[in-house]
Order: C-alpha cells, then sequence, then structure tokens
C-alpha cells in the first residue's frame, strides 16, 4: 500500500493540489481530480493516497479525508462615521460625537475630504493604535455664516450677530483672522459647551 500523503490542498476550478507537509521527499504537489477531492477546499490540510496511475503529467493522489482547516481568519473591518477635521502639517482626524474619541488621519489617506465634511472612515491597526482611511464623504457642510471674530491667542470665538452662542474657533482653524475682523465661518460641530467652526474668509 502506498505512503500516505499529509498536507495543505489548494482548490482550483475543476481539480486541486495537495502539497505534502514534505515536498522533497514526495517531489513536489500532487494533482488531485475533481472526482478525488473529498469536498476539500483551500487551506484545508488533508490525508491522500498516492494514485498508481497517472493521467496527467504530474503524480496522482485522491483525498482520504479532511484533518483540519487552516484557513486564516479574516479580522472584521471597523468603520465609523463622523466629522473629519484639519490638524497642522500632515495631521488629520476623526472626531467622534459624543466623546473625546478620535483617530488619526495620514494626509495621503484623506480622500479629499475638507474640514468639517461627514465622512465614513475605515480603522486600521497601525504599530500601537487605530488610525483612519476616509473611504467616502457622507455630507459637506458648505453654509457660511458670516460673524465677527475674537482672538485669545491659541484660539478664538465668533460671535453670532443674534447672540445665539459663541462659536469656538480653534487656532489652527483661524485662518489668521485678527479680533474683530469679520469672517466667514463654516458651523463643524453643533454639541459640546460651545459649537465648533473653520473661518474660511476674513472680509
Amino acid at each position: 500500500m502506498e505512503e500516505a500523503i499529509r498536507g495543505k490542498f489548494q482548490e482550483h476550478a475543476h481539480y486541486g493540489f495537495v502539497i505534502p507537509d514534505d515536498r522533497e521527499e514526495f517531489w513536489g504537489d500532487f494533482f488531485v481530480n475533481k472526482d478525488n477531492m473529498k469536498d476539500a477546499k483551500t487551506w484545508d490540510r488533508v490525508e491522500a493516497r498516492p494514485m498508481k496511475y497517472a493521467k496527467w503529467k504530474k503524480p496522482e493522489a485522491k483525498i482520504l479525508r479532511v484533518l483540519t482547516n487552516l484557513q486564516p481568519k479574516v479580522a472584521k473591518t471597523e468603520i465609523v462615521e463622523w466629522v473629519y477635521s484639519w490638524g497642522d502639517g500632515n495631521f488629520w482626524f476623526i472626531d467622534i460625537e459624543w466623546g473625546e474619541k478620535w483617530y488619526f488621519v495620514y494626509w495621503k489617506k484623506k480622500n479629499w475630504a475638507r474640514d468639517g465634511d461627514r465622512v465614513k472612515a475605515e480603522l486600521v491597526d497601525f504599530k500601537w493604535k487605530k488610525e483612519a482611511i476616509v473611504v467616502e464623504i457622507l455630507e459637506s457642510d458648505e453654509e457660511l455664516l458670516v460673524w465677527k471674530y475674537k482672538d485669545n491667542d491659541q484660539f478664538g470665538f465668533v460671535l453670532p450677530d443674534d447672540k445665539s452662542g459663541d462659536i469656538f474657533i480653534a487656532g489652527s482653524r483661524k485662518w489668521w483672522a485678527s479680533t474683530w475682523d469679520r469672517v466667514e465661518v463654516q458651523i463643524i460641530k453643533r454639541w459640546g459647551k460651545n459649537p465648533e467652526g473653520v473661518v474660511r474668509r476674513i472680509m
């Protein structure tokens, strides 16, 4: 009786191959006809028997049984949706609503998102933390409001004419505006202690 072969199975459309654990001992892989696959699938670890007569150029084998499935587990892709925010230099962020959580976005991965856009992003593991890749722009708020700006060195506020509440402007978003400049501002966040905005133009 021929020595049994143990190894991994690789499936194709109507045939497959058994890749022995010791390929040198068996002089390579074994061709497996569809009728001899015994429901084996790619990545299955199988036990097979060499066939005495081969119809093809390669040695042939018949699978006797499937031992285990070695198909690697695919990690679930985590998707987040919220506001894309501009940072300094090559730093951008995805800010998550109702919390202080955020994810870094490398500039090549922002895919044309603008500060304040609502986006869908895929989270990926990079070194010791998760980073985000923008995959879709869901909503881009183009509405611009014209109000006065008040500077406070590292940040500032836009003061609505109707006194409905000041809009916080981060230092990286004030666009060289000075106190009492009249500016076009886009609101990008409407929750928290103060709404937040970005200066688009100094009037």
